[in-house]
């Protein structure tokens, strides 16, 4: 007895799913809006503007203008290294010739101005718009952390990689919506593969963003090579199609195999029976049947299964199951009289677990034939 694959409208598990869908479709969409169309173009206004910058005047009203670089001699104080995160961190303690105290975080390297300052070093720290840019010593320079060159790299690979996930996300929100009967399958290739088609142009973008200097340009990097990812997915979708035309089950031919000793692996047994108990989350199959147990090791509180219990087919994991199956597991949907149970488990270990059940109704004592 075959059980027919569901064709049913959305589930309300479906539409909640859609409605979550939507709002992080949603999100990330305003994410790009706002970085690149927002934080990219203001961070490139703000390179140009100092990379056109001139040196303030020695003296006179200009000098203090803060759209111009000015010099400042500072007397070395100190010099400390932060390691407490991924990578080094640089400050710079400095005294102005006033007596004020600065403490002025360095790019994240220790060169070339770091590593031959000392203290009681004179240093000129060069400030724009009110902030300290960059550090000159013995001739050498060495950019702070407020450089403004290249700023605009992280967001815009940000905001490269988030419109093609939004664009993901909308589709499975109006899928989950409108056409989820059509596949119950946890992970339908309607979603799957426009879902890494999604990742790898979003990765493509993220590279676009720190290799590229302008909006411009990053566009066209991504562009040119989301093509043939694009190209590859819509050929996977129509093979998929053509394949679902031809097929009318999801059902999956896994051949037996009776374990020469008993094989302990992960996997569950959902139903209604004795032998389905939560927390027994490992199985054990063997030449004398299957069992299913809390313990790793599989010395104690077996519970085996009987051999009444039949394998109707083997299939995908469902998003009606009761269980979040792990990436790879499959579903052997079994009865056991008039229940359903199934088994789920990885699918190298499924010929382990057919072959136990079948040895186990090989063993099982005949029922006497009725007398004539």
């Amino acid at each position: 007895m075959l059980i027919k694959v569901r064709r049913a409208p959305a589930s309300r598990k479906d539409r909640w799913s859609a409605a979550a869908f939507a709002v992080a479709g949603l999100a990330l969409a305003v994410g790009a809006y706002m970085l690149l169309l927002v934080t990219v173009p203001a961070r490139h206004v703000q390179e140009r503007a100092f990379t056109k910058a001139h040196i303030c005047p020695a003296a006179g009203k200009a000098a203090t203008s803060p759209e111009c670089i000015g010099p400042m001699t500072a007397t070395v104080k100190d010099i400390t290294a932060d390691h407490s995160h991924k990578s080094t961190r640089y400050w710079l303690s400095l005294t102005e010739s006033n007596g004020t105290d600065l403490r002025v975080k360095m790019n994240d390297m220790s060169y070339p101005v770091v590593d031959i300052a000392k203290k009681g070093d004179q240093v000129t720290a060069w400030s724009w718009r009110k902030q300290i840019r960059f550090v000159e010593l013995n001739g050498e320079r060495q950019y702070t952390d407020a450089d403004p060159r290249g700023t605009y790299h992280l967001p815009a690979a940000i905001g490269m990689a988030l419109p093609p996930l939004a664009l993901y996300a909308f589709w499975c929100a109006f899928w989950l919506a409108r056409r989820s009967g059509a596949s119950p399958k946890r992970a339908p290739w309607q979603t799957s593969v426009w879902g890494i088609a999604a990742v790898l142009v979003a990765g493509i973008g993220v590279l676009g963003g720190f290799v590229r200097d302008s909006t411009a340009a990053t566009l066209r990097y991504t562009a040119i090579g989301a093509a043939p990812v694009l190209l590859v997915a819509t050929a996977v979708a129509v093979w998929n199609v053509l394949r679902d035309r031809r097929t009318k089950s999801d059902a999956i031919e896994v051949e037996p195999l009776v374990p020469a000793e008993e094989e302990i692996f992960g996997g569950v047994i959902l139903g209604d029976v004795p032998y389905s108990v939560e927390g027994f989350n490992v199985l054990v199959a063997g030449p004398d049947g299957l069992a299913s147990t809390p313990d790793p090791t599989a010395n104690i509180a077996r519970r085996p299964v009987p051999p009444t219990l039949e394998v109707v087919r083997i299939r995908p994991s469902y998003r009606s199951d009761p269980v979040q199956a792990v990436p790879g597991s499959h579903v052997a949907e079994c009865r056991d009289g008039e229940t359903t149970v199934l088994i789920v488990v990885d699918d190298a270990h499924l010929p382990w677990v057919l072959g136990a059940l079948k040895a186990s109704r090989s063993a099982a004592p005949k029922e006497p034939a009725p007398a004539e």
